[in-house]
């Protein structure tokens, strides 16, 4: 089993599944092995911040579209470089940083990504397609930027069950859910 470059993780505090600066932070190879395995950790990790079962799939997801497409399109298949991968937990939800010093997005933006009803009919899954749909679909404030030869995605997963329980516990009164996310 291969080892992370780097790992290094705040958990959650074991008293409140409420921590406002949780953080998981991972750097790997552009692999789709490490992918894999990076997603199963983060999983396994998010266990502790009291995210339902449909959230966490939702993160799931747009984490293996996301991470698989610069496996895919960042680098060359023999020569993968790295990936840095942040989850921060926020009152507004869990925000996702992606950076990879790959090729840049095509046009230097993120894919608006196409509905399958909506492709041709020859290629039911055009590429640049039914993930970048997906990912559109599931998170809030998607941001791509290419700074100094590194590509940074930045998109924020609203965690609403988890907001509603914030909002009716009055141990949590103090968090200001409104405040910015990005700090």
């Amino acid at each position: 089993m291969p080892n992370a470059i780097s790992v290094a993780t705040a958990s959650p505090s074991n008293s409140s599944p409420l921590s406002s600066s949780s953080t998981i932070q991972k750097s790997f190879k552009a692999t789709f092995r490490w992918v894999r395995r990076i997603i199963q950790e983060a999983s396994e990790e998010l266990d502790g911040f009291g995210l339902t079962t449909d959230e966490k799939t939702s993160v799931e997801i747009v984490l293996a579209e996301a991470l698989n497409n610069v496996v895919e399109h960042s680098y060359p298949e023999d020569d993968p470089g790295e990936i840095h991968l942040s989850l921060r937990l926020r009152g507004s939800g869990l925000m996702v940083e992606i950076r990879d010093q790959g090729r840049p997005m095509p046009n230097g933006r993120v894919p608006l990504g196409d509905h399958p009803i909506t492709s041709d009919g020859k290629n039911p899954m055009p590429e640049g397609g039914f993930g970048w749909f997906l990912i559109r679909e599931l998170v809030q404030d998607l941001i791509y930027d290419r700074r100094d030869g590194e590509n940074i995605v930045l998109f924020r997963l609203t965690l609403g069950s988890r907001l509603k329980r914030a909002k009716s516990d009055t141990s949590t009164a103090s968090i200001d859910l409104a405040k910015d996310p990005q700090d």
